[in-house]
């Protein structure tokens, strides 16, 4: 049968809503299947600073995985940062070799992608180790998301 013609019969038989939401995840879907990875990671600081904890979700080649779990005292932006490089490594162990990393931290990712300067010597150091392992992929891109499409890996960085 013809794929496009099987891809429209399935939409087709779709309520609206659904098709909705799989044409905007279609990217993601994609990628998940392939030695693309999908991150997303979350850290929190409680008080800031005090404990740290970290979330991730990481999709590849159609298994989830997720990291959850505190580790030690810090701040806030410590532990974002912790929670992108467990997630890196936790996916070039799941075979990617491309990767899609979205978070909410406007600092990380604005100091990863080289538009903001990281001035804490702790942050350089986690920076550089992040950015490190970003560069062991074939390709790879880090993005701002609104806390809203980050829930999952939220809830995992608070323990929840």
């Amino acid at each position: 049968m013809d794929p496009k013609r099987m891809l429209k019969e399935l939409v087709d038989e779709l309520d609206e809503g659904v098709a909705k939401r799989l044409l905007r995840d279609w990217d993601t879907l994609v990628s998940s299947y392939k030695r693309v990875a999908v991150v997303h990671f979350d850290g929190s600081a409680r008080p800031n600073p005090g404990v740290m904890r970290i979330g991730a979700v990481i999709e590849c080649c159609g298994k989830v995985k997720e990291i959850s779990k505190e580790i030690g005292l810090g701040t806030n932006n410590m532990a974002e940062y912790i929670a992108l490089v467990e997630a890196l490594k936790v996916a070039r162990k799941m075979g990617a070799e491309g990767i899609e990393v979205y978070g909410d931290s406007t600092i990380v990712v604005e100091q990863i992608n080289g538009r903001w300067k990281v001035k804490d010597e702790k942050l350089k150091e986690l920076r550089r180790e992040a950015y490190e392992l970003l560069c062991l992929f074939k390709r790879w891109k880090v993005e701002w998301i609104p806390e809203s499409e980050n829930e999952r890996a939220h809830r995992l960085a608070i323990g929840r």
